[in-house]
């Protein structure tokens, strides 16, 4: 049996502000496929540790109010996995019978009547609920799965025990799925206790609203305090010895907005072996000085930090940018003729691996000419689009994709070029009134492509 570890980390200058709003530590764990319970909410230090087996019980309870704390109607009874528990005609939870198996699921055989069931599950040594139905069941199989998930956030209303009805707000979800230990860090933002971000494995992770009855997610805009914040605690984390070898990339937009929206998208999307993702944003200007996390050959660290950057660049779906141009500081060597620091205006090498042509197909002519009209206006910030509709049949749109600067990664570089094109395709905005027939989905946008080979 696998014992899994959480560790929260709080910032520790927000600690007294936390406390002073009354706001307590919250977990919730993922069962038949929602949070509805807290599994804990109460005190928290600078450094909070958990830990947890796959161990559960069943009880019986009369009803599911949110906001209050689950009050069990009957005795609690421990089972395992392919395990089943009977509740009989008395209200009484019998004994678990049965194999027991890895199928993530057990069961409650309800011979009482009306009743909600719910799940206890131990965490640091003590049963406390994680689950109970929001409905009573009448009669019948109940079949109970709880998942290694656990939704974390800060609450000044709800503790351990607590049904969950309202959105729940500032949270981070963490799947423990081919994993038995996670860290994260907190920090709230400076104007608005309560309200902050996470950071996970030395990126920032953007807190997200969770939606208890319909069981979605929302992600929340942080301000800019709070990315500054998230940043600073970031770098201050990170004990790596840095590359000497550095590439500044100044970015300009034709206006404020489009670069502070840049900002917000780009923050979270860190890739992985780069340092100081750390951006500064100057009225239309964005800067940014990235570093590798190992020393590297100079033409090599200089072509992963320029790739790294642009395909964060060419995924972000907002405004065009002016200009983009590159430094390279602290290099051991001479420049190669190869290196440049501006990004060039047309592609070098066409990667055919990273073109392709879709097909699109709508049910009228009409708007199959509004999308091959906003198709076309898409292109630009690296992304070549090229949208026109077929002379012989006016519903549907033939479409050539591919990008300005390849950067090699062939699953980064279509999801830059696709990504972008399905966000528009299903978005309802001007020219994309009406989705599409084929393909009717935007997951599959990506395998509607046929993309160039070698």
């Amino acid at each position: 049996m696998s014992t899994y570890n959480l560790d929260i980390s709080v910032n520790i200058a927000d600690i007294p502000i936390l406390k002073n709003g009354g706001y307590r530590l919250c977990i919730a764990k993922r069962v038949n496929g929602k949070y509805d319970v807290v599994w804990s909410g109460g005190a928290f230090i600078a450094s909070n540790s958990f830990a947890w087996d796959a161990e559960f019980q069943v009880f019986g309870a009369l009803k599911f109010q949110g906001g209050f704390q689950v009050k069990a109607g009957t005795n609690p009874e421990e089972l395992k996995f392919g395990q089943s528990v009977v509740l009989d005609s008395n209200g009484v939870m019998q004994p678990a019978t049965g194999p027991t198996d890895k199928s993530g699921v057990f069961k409650v055989q309800n011979n009482y009547g009306a009743m909600c069931i719910g799940v206890n599950a131990k965490l640091g040594g003590a049963w406390s609920p994680i689950y109970l139905s929001q409905t009573p069941f009448a009669s019948g199989v109940v079949s109970l799965t709880p998942i290694e998930k656990v939704l974390v956030w800060f609450d000044a209303l709800s503790s351990t025990g607590t049904m969950l009805v309202d959105a729940v707000t500032n949270s981070i979800e963490l799947d423990f799925t081919g994993k038995t230990s996670q860290s994260v860090t907190y920090a709230s933002d400076p104007n608005k206790p309560g309200n902050g971000g996470w950071i996970v494995g030395g990126s920032a992770v953007l807190s997200s609203t969770y939606h208890v009855d319909t069981d979605t997610f929302s992600l929340e805009t942080p301000s800019a305090p709070l990315l500054g914040k998230l940043s600073t605690l970031i770098n201050s984390q990170n004990s790596l010895p840095l590359s000497k070898l550095a590439v500044s990339a100044s970015l300009e937009f034709y206006d404020e907005v489009s670069a502070e929206e840049f900002v917000r998208y780009a923050f979270g999307k860190r890739p992985e072996g780069v340092r100081n993702w750390d951006f500064v944003q100057t009225s239309t200007v964005v800067e940014l000085k990235l570093q590798t996390e190992k020393d590297q050959e100079d033409e090599l660290a200089v072509k992963f930090l320029q790739d790294a950057y642009l395909g964060v660049l060419y995924s972000f779906p907002g405004p065009e940018y002016m200009k983009l141009t590159f430094q390279i500081l602290n290099r051991h060597s001479l420049p190669t003729s190869a290196e440049t620091n501006v990004a060039p205006a047309a592609p070098n090498v066409v990667d055919p691996r990273s073109s392709g042509e879709l097909r699109i197909i709508y049910s009228s002519a009409s708007q199959a000419a509004d999308a091959a009209k906003g198709i076309t206006a898409l292109a630009g910030n690296g992304l070549a689009y090229v949208a026109d509709v077929h002379s012989d049949d006016k519903q549907w749109v033939r479409v050539l994709l591919s990008l300005t600067f390849p950067s090699g990664n062939v699953d980064q570089d279509r999801h830059a070029i696709v990504d972008p094109l399905a966000t528009a395709l299903f978005g309802g905005g001007q020219y994309f009134k009406q989705p599409p027939l084929f393909p009717n989905t935007p997951d599959f946008v990506m395998y509607a492509v046929q993309w160039g080979k070698d």
